[in-house]
Order: structure tokens, then C-alpha cells, then sequence
């Protein structure tokens, strides 16, 4: 079932975290830190090209949006890093932004934003990976 609908089910976890994204920056006003907008470039782009593959039903794709995908994983793990573990920071990403360690958004004491974009880019990549011919 993943191999066949797993584009669509990729497009929808990145539509949905596009639009959760847009929704803590534009309306919440959250401040953005510098991680936040590297993961967001790489969802935002994933979003549309996901979509155009959806509606041209074109399964060759994952080759090249896997890599964005997993890219974001990247970003979303060093900055729950970042979050989860005090004085992890051997890389100083944040520069004159908001501080990529604060969040804004703690559920049951360990899921924040980030983590919440790890587990969206992880879920995307698998749907990705499993549509790959």
C-alpha cells in the first residue's frame, strides 16, 4: 500500500508541515532561528514538488526530493539536540537570530517544534523511499 500511495501520503506530511510552519510564524509570531528556516527550506520545496508529481502521477521523483528530505532530518535532529541536551551546541548555527535552543512549544516535556519536524521529515522520507522504482 506504501509503495503505491506513498507520494501522496509524502505530499500531505509536507503539506501539513508547511502549514503548521506558516501558521507559528505568520499568525503565532513565533520568532524563527536560523535551524527553523533551513528546515523550512527544505519542506517548502518539497510541498510543491510533491504535489506536481501527485497530480502528474510521476514516480521517479523521490530521486530527487529524497535528498531534501533527509537534509531536513538532518537540521530538525541538531536542533532538538540543541533543545534536549544543555550546552550541545559544538556548532554555533544560530549566529545573531533567535537562539535555535529556546521552544516554544513543549508537550509532555520533550516534544517540541523540532522534534515534531524530525518525525515529519523521517515520515516523508520513508514514503519516499518505499515510491522509489
Amino acid at each position: 500500500m506504501l509503495k503505491k500511495y506513498g507520494l501522496y501520503f509524502a505530499w500531505l506530511i509536507s503539506l501539513a508541515g508547511t502549514l503548521s510552519a506558516l501558521y507559528a510564524g505568520e499568525i503565532l509570531q513565533w520568532p524563527i532561528c536560523n535551524l527553523c528556516w533551513y528546515q523550512r527550506i527544505c519542506l517548502f520545496p518539497l510541498t510543491i514538488i510533491l504535489g506536481i508529481a501527485c497530480f502528474r502521477d510521476d514516480h521517479s521523483i523521490p530521486t530527487y526530493t529524497l535528498p531534501l528530505s533527509i537534509l531536513g532530518c538532518v537540521f530538525a535532529l541538531y536542533q532538538y539536540l540543541e533543545q534536549m541536551i544543555p550546552g550541545f551546541a559544538p556548532i554555533n548555527v544560530c549566529g545573531l537570530g533567535p537562539s535555535c535552543a529556546d521552544d516554544h512549544l513543549k508537550l509532555f516535556g520533550f516534544i517540541t517544534f523540532a522534534l515534531l519536524g524530525l518525525f515529519g521529515f523521517i515520515l516523508t522520507s520513508i514514503c519516499l523511499y518505499a515510491t522509489k522504482k
